[in-house]
């Protein structure tokens, strides 16, 4: 029963990630399992086991079975605790060597089979030290399988990391970075739990199949492929409106995963995903940003003009080339509103921070750069503000399908 089937490495989420379970007393250590999520049709699940300190060189993996209520002794092995999933049809995964240091957050592999959509599964997981004695955590978690999104969302999988947020550029405010005071100081950041987000931004038929309406400056026949360019003219309300209403009725479809929704990026995500996709430069495409790498109207770099439509008008999303993370027009076309308030000062946070997020402020981030901006403008940190009801012909969104926020 418990020889393994399966492995997929560790995620490197940092330290910070688990630094409260590593430094809490060890009472408040027992052995737990923790879902991170989510259970859906093709989308890498993750589960972390929590463990006391000293447990270093152990192998730790997870337990899987159809739903079982109960708990049962195990017999053939040395275990201390409860078998709490089906013995008739567990199976191992996830299987990993613990380092004492990082608590392990493992991954287990997708399920593939629609016929498992709507079943239920119990996880539970499990430790051995060097006597080969099983150590069983206190409890297990119960999940339950969903579609995931609509392939006509065209959502692309977010692992858990870490990266660095912000801009170390010095001085201020000098050509070609124009690196400004609210990009600083550079800060660690952690991404705990993952997550889908539109590979490209809401395009203005996406729009119209939701709110029954297209705002965009941009449509009509004087604009080829209206249909596929990003929606604009939409207000920050306009677009948390949007995702409200794709929430419902995505949720109704059995598409969306307990815990998660439909909402706009939080500021950190946007920057891990959207722009830096596991670079360090000022942009995805590196220290500089060409004309034929995005449509924005002026390159610092070439000291250019960027062709139409680059200065004259929105492109149809996809029409340059994907970050690492296989995501469109991250830098230009049109910016792109987060979920975060601010205040419009220079107030980045110097710490490191775990799924950080400011609920409140007169305004509303706005990442990313336009097809009217300058290089500069479209940094990976650059950051705007906007009143939450106001629009403009350079501004859009995209969505994420995420874990719900406070």
């Amino acid at each position: 029963m418990l020889t393994p089937r399966a492995f997929r490495p560790s995620s490197t989420a940092a330290a910070a990630l688990l630094a409260a379970a590593a430094t809490a007393p060890l009472a408040a250590q027992a052995r737990s399992t923790v879902l991170i999520g989510p259970p859906a049709l093709g989308a890498v699940c993750y589960v972390r086991h929590v463990l006391p300190t000293g447990s270093a060189g152990h192998i730790a993996g997870f337990l899987w079975s159809n739903a079982f209520p109960g708990a049962v002794p195990v017999t053939g092995v040395t275990t201390i605790g409860l078998l709490r999933v089906d013995p008739a049809s567990v199976i191992m995964l996830g299987v990993a060597i613990t380092d004492g240091v990082n608590l392990p957050t493992l991954s287990v592999g997708p399920p593939t089979s629609a016929a498992l959509i709507g079943s239920r599964l119990d996880c539970q997981s499990f430790d051995v030290d060097p006597t080969w004695t099983y150590h069983l955590a206190a409890n297990d978690v119960a999940v339950t399988i969903v579609a995931g999104p609509s392939a006509a969302l065209d959502m692309v999988a977010i692992a858990p990391g870490t990266y660095l947020r912000g801009s170390p550029i010095t001085p201020l405010n000098v050509a070609p970075y124009n690196n400004q005071a609210e990009s600083q100081p550079v800060q660690q950041v952690a991404i705990s739990r993952p997550f889908w987000i539109g590979r490209h931004e809401v395009t203005q038929a996406q729009y119209q199949a939701v709110m029954g309406n297209n705002p965009s400056w941009h449509q009509g026949g004087a604009y080829p492929g209206a249909a596929q360019r990003p929606v604009e003219l939409v207000s920050w309300n306009n677009a948390v409106a949007y995702c409200a209403a794709l929430t419902t009725t995505e949720r109704a479809a059995g598409r969306v995963p307990a815990g998660y929704v439909y909402r706009l990026p939080t500021e950190a995500e946007w920057e891990y995903c959207c722009c830096r996709a596991g670079t360090t430069t000022e942009f995805h495409t590196g220290p500089a940003l060409l004309c034929n790498q995005a449509n924005f109207r002026y390159s610092n770099h070439s000291n250019s003009n960027c062709p139409t439509p680059g200065g004259s008008q929105t492109a149809v999303v996809g029409s340059h080339a994907a970050n690492g993370f296989g995501l469109h027009d991250m830098h230009g076309n049109v910016a792109e509103w987060c979920l975060d308030g601010w205040d419009l000062a220079a107030n980045h946070p110097a710490g490191a921070a775990v799924d950080p997020y400011v609920a409140s402020g007169p305004y509303r981030i706005v990442r990313g750069g336009n097809w009217n901006a300058v290089s500069n403008g479209c940094r990976s940190a650059n950051r705007v503000g906007s009143v939450p009801t106001g629009t403009a012909s350079t501004r859009g969104f995209r969505v994420v399908l995420a874990p719900i926020v406070p």
